[in-house]
């Protein structure tokens, strides 16, 4: 008997701290938002932008705060809005399968304000690819998903460009659509579509959803400074720094840099396919761009 209560304990363990697992993720670990600050240096920052702060937030993920979260949403705008930001930068996934997703929190998102505005790009879940439905449809749905973002009044960049003045000094902020590895995740970024007009000694900003595109096109076929992207979620499953994640991507949550370039990647603040995380909180990201120290113009 004392064998078989033990093995009944055990296996009552096995079944019950999955569950709980789960249910910390759920109840606790999808809406502990957090700020993450970090500081960027660079030799041609201009010196009228030394100190900008861009607030990022990325894969918001619409569909998954309507799982019992609904309010968490208010919550995460006050929190963004808070950081007053020069400027914030969305970087892709507003939805997960369907522009309809975003009832109930299109006010709560108009809300989002900075001096010098909102921008955001595409993802790849804001393309409605992940249902069966026509191509016409389909079309519809992403034309519905950008008249959205407008109607925010944010700046959606599609392979396109804002520069923003200071004084004399000048910074450029790109963003293109969302370049993935298909037939997974559509490849329709166009750089040198965004980059056109730019001066080649423009200090320049590009919101770009998938990491991967830094080492694949941003590094080799252009000069952009900083690239900051979000996609991976940190697998919304961090363990003493580890994450499932890192089986896939090189480059998944954090700061990378390359002969003085940056990528910067957001764990994001939503969640995929439901609300679960632990260890990779959702998190709201402050970069501020600093000036090396004795550097001219």
């Amino acid at each position: 008997m004392k064998k078989l209560r033990k093995v009944i304990y055990i296996l009552g363990i096995l079944i019950l701290l999955p569950i709980a697992i789960i249910l910390f993720g759920y109840c606790y670990g999808s809406r502990h938002f957090v700020v993450k600050e970090c500081e960027v240096c660079f030799d041609s920052l201009p010196p009228q932008f030394d100190g900008y702060r861009i607030v990022q937030f990325s894969d918001f993920h619409a569909g998954a705060f309507h799982c019992g979260h609904d309010k968490d949403v208010s919550r995460l705008i006050d929190l963004i809005n808070a950081q007053q930001g020069d400027i914030i930068c969305f970087t892709g996934d507003l939805v997960t399968r369907e522009s309809s997703e975003l009832e109930g929190f299109t006010d709560e998102l108009r809300r989002l304000k900075a001096h010098d505005g909102v921008y955001s790009v595409m993802g790849n879940h804001d393309y409605s690819l992940y249902r069966r439905i026509s191509l016409a449809e389909r079309k519809a749905d992403i034309q519905n998903l950008q008249r959205l973002q407008r109607s925010f009044g944010w700046n959606l960049l599609l392979n396109d460009k804002k520069i923003i003045s200071k004084g004399n000094d000048s910074i450029a902020i790109i963003g293109v659509e969302n370049d993935g590895t298909p037939p997974h995740f559509p490849a329709y970024a166009n750089l040198p579509k965004a980059l056109d007009g730019i001066d080649s000694n423009t200090f320049k900003v590009l919101l770009s959803h998938d990491p991967t595109h830094w080492k694949r096109n941003v590094l080799p076929e252009t000069n952009i400074n900083l690239t900051i992207s979000g996609h991976t979620h940190a697998g919304q499953l961090l363990i003493f720094g580890w994450s499932p994640v890192d089986l896939v991507y090189k480059e998944w949550t954090g700061l990378y840099e390359h002969n003085g370039r940056y990528l910067h990647i957001s764990n994001g603040v939503g969640c995929v396919p439901l609300p679960f995380r632990i260890g990779a909180w959702p998190e709201i990201n402050v970069i501020t761009l600093k000036r090396n120290v004795g550097k001219s113009k």
